[in-house]
């Protein structure tokens, strides 16, 4: 059950980042909503406006990169209590059947709401989410930041 449970939260995840769908990408989410880059300080988005601006910026680099697919591989689900999963999943970023780059580690943490399943929480490496704020890039299959004055490896764990 929890493995569907993701799975349709997922594919809806695909969707509406590919095709600019926030409602339908609102509609998958919680508010508050925690976002880590691995090893850099989390970010949280508090309302329905914080939320669009990061959706918009994501759903523009995708785009902006030809990417006609997300593939979410479900390593490992947790069931934290009654109204919450962790979901360990690597992911694969693709333009057609090539991947764009290398795949990577994602977290989730879902919570059931009166809506239904909900992700409160993303964990990514650093790269993953400094490419959706528009502040990396994919080159060579891997993430790098856009400037030398943003530091640190993007691909880090």
């Amino acid at each position: 059950m929890p493995g569907r449970v993701f799975a349709a939260v997922g594919e809806t995840l695909t969707r509406a980042l590919l095709d600019g769908d926030f409602p339908a990408y609102a509609g998958v989410m919680a508010l508050p909503l925690t976002i880590t880059p691995r090893g850099d300080t989390p970010y949280v988005l508090h309302t329905l406006a914080d939320l669009q601006a990061d959706f918009q910026l994501y759903h523009d680099n995708l785009k902006g990169r030809g990417v006609t697919d997300i593939f979410r591989h479900i390593n490992e689900i947790t069931v934290l209590d009654d109204a919450h999963l962790r979901v360990r999943c690597t992911v694969h970023i693709m333009v057609h059947a090539q991947r764009i780059v290398d795949p990577f580690e994602t977290w989730f943490v879902l919570v059931e709401a009166a809506q239904g399943w909900l992700i409160s929480e993303i964990d990514s490496v650093r790269g993953h989410i400094r490419f959706s704020l528009g502040l990396s890039q994919i080159k060579d299959g891997a993430f790098t930041p856009l400037s030398d004055a943003a530091g640190g490896n993007d691909d880090e764990a």
